[in-house]
């Protein structure tokens, strides 16, 4: 779901949803108070078509992408580096990823810039000196008790649409830049640039360096998917909605929400 009618009232969104999607009145109740763009149901393939047309009769603005499509979208390419050229305009960039050889893009072939956190949970299991422990029971009681411990780590997706002028469109790449320590930016022959994610709010510095760029801050509100946080529980981490899992689905999915809209 992109966008209700501006007249809409939540008894229309619902009506819209039961309807138009078959959805569960208090199923539908839930969906239609998210925050947009947002994933309302789950739906089966050979419907989409006819939901997709009941829902635009209405004059909902939606989208229906499948799994296939979202996760085929742009597998995402780590990189260690963002370093601009000087003197260039306009602004031109080399990436340095984690796996092959460094390419260039310019300021204006960046079409979306995301911007959030992830939150992991480790566990570590107490280990007492047996000097500390008055007893077996002790010591038992102390290591069945972990230590918890909570990670925020910062991540910021360039959707980059690197087509040169009278050659052919080339498919969208998504640069994946993740975590404090190992991303830089910078100048190029800079031999020690500074921590993207560490020195600055990631979409402060990417605000600075890619203006015209529209940058989403939202994936904090975003609920995601249940099969996703089936994913997250599978891998071992907490069904929430801050996981890297989420955020796998997350960035392509808002792509082709955004291409769909601006036909990038």
């Amino acid at each position: 779901m992109i966008n209700w009618p501006s007249r809409f009232t939540e008894a229309n969104r619902v009506d819209a949803l039961v309807g138009s999607a078959a959805m569960d009145p208090y199923q539908a109740t839930q969906a239609s108070r998210r925050n947009l763009p947002g994933v309302m149901c789950t739906i089966d393939a050979l419907d989409r078509a006819l939901i997709l047309d009941s829902m635009h009769a209405r004059g909902i603005l939606c989208i229906a992408p499948t799994h296939d499509e979202v996760m085929s979208y742009a597998p995402p390419i780590g990189a260690s580096s963002v370093k601009q050229f000087p003197g260039t305009n306009p602004a031109r960039f080399e990436i340095q990823p984690h796996e092959g050889e460094p390419w260039t893009f310019e300021a204006d072939q960046v079409k979306l810039v995301i911007s959030g956190q992830i939150k992991g949970v480790k566990l570590k299991l107490n280990d007492m000196p047996p000097s500390m422990a008055t007893s077996d029971t002790e010591r038992r009681d102390f290591q069945a008790r972990p230590t918890r411990t909570i990670n925020i780590t910062p991540l910021l997706d360039l959707h980059i649409r690197p087509n040169r002028p009278g050659q052919p469109a080339q498919p969208i790449k998504i640069v994946r830049l993740m975590g404090p320590r190992s991303t830089r930016i910078g100048i190029v022959g800079d031999d020690a640039p500074p921590s993207l994610l560490d020195n600055a709010r990631p979409h402060e510095m990417a605000q600075i360096l890619m203006p015209d760029a529209p940058i989403d801050q939202e994936f904090h509100d975003f609920d995601p998917p249940h099969w996703v946080r089936r994913m997250t529980t599978k891998a071992g981490g907490r069904n929430g909605s801050l996981s890297l899992e989420s955020w796998a689905f997350y960035s392509p999915w808002l792509g082709i929400i955004k291409q769909s809209m601006y036909g990038w």
